[in-house]
């Protein structure tokens, strides 16, 4: 069979296809007006802080509500020595270097790739988060962070109760007045299914993610 009939081939069955479907287009149209589409309202929650927290833990990660930095401190001391951590990269946001600053530990800021691939654990904050998936944005012109929250196996990300947005919509209206150069959404720790689409976690990037929320900041 050579090119052009097999092309015409697969032109006349999506032609058949689209005649075939043409009536449940008709009844999908009477039940779905643009009216309908227009009137769907972005969620808004009452507890954010909650409701990012059971998202977040709903899809295997770890999240703590903490009423000051001081408390959320302390969990961090206390992860560091539980995982044996001796090498500890983080970023220069103002909340993850008073923390890094009262602890007695190996910390690594502004760490080069070579680097982070040596560290056990990366600390970062974020700029937001959206509650309805429990998903961290992180912007690079904010504190220098991104490798910091891709490669160590263990991601601690200390964030603002204040920075909780309700969806992805309000999060994007604000990114939009100052766009940085690189955002970086995430959403629990590394996974993938590329092998067999069975479910993998840290293949390329942190097997655990722990978010601290701090609420008086």
């Amino acid at each position: 069979m050579d090119t052009s009939t097999a092309k015409a081939k697969i032109f006349d069955s999506i032609r058949q296809s689209l005649r075939a479907s043409e009536p449940f287009d008709v009844v999908h149209a009477e039940h779905h007006t643009q009216e309908d589409f227009g009137a769907i309202k972005p969620f808004i929650f009452e507890n954010k802080v909650q409701t990012f927290c059971e998202n977040l833990t709903a899809i295997g990660a770890n999240c703590k509500i903490f009423s000051n930095l001081k408390h959320a401190r302390n969990e961090v001391e206390n992860l560091i020595v539980e995982k044996s951590a001796k090498t500890i990269a983080i970023s220069d946001s103002d909340s993850v270097t008073r923390i890094a600053s009262t602890i007695n530990a190996d910390f690594i800021q502004k760490a080069s790739a070579e680097e982070l691939f040596d560290c056990e654990i990366g600390i970062t904050s974020a700029q937001f988060g959206v509650a309805e998936t429990g998903t961290l944005v992180i912007e690079s012109d904010k504190e220098f962070n991104r490798l910091t929250s891709l490669i160590p196996p263990v991601h601690i990300c200390i964030l603002e109760a204040s920075k909780l947005r309700n969806n992805l919509g309000e999060v994007l209206a604000e990114l939009s007045k100052n766009l940085s150069k690189s955002v970086t959404f995430i959403t629990g720790q590394s996974r993938t299914s590329d092998i067999e689409l069975t479910l993998a976690l840290g293949v390329h990037g942190p097997k655990e993610l722990f978010v601290f929320i701090v609420e008086n900041e």
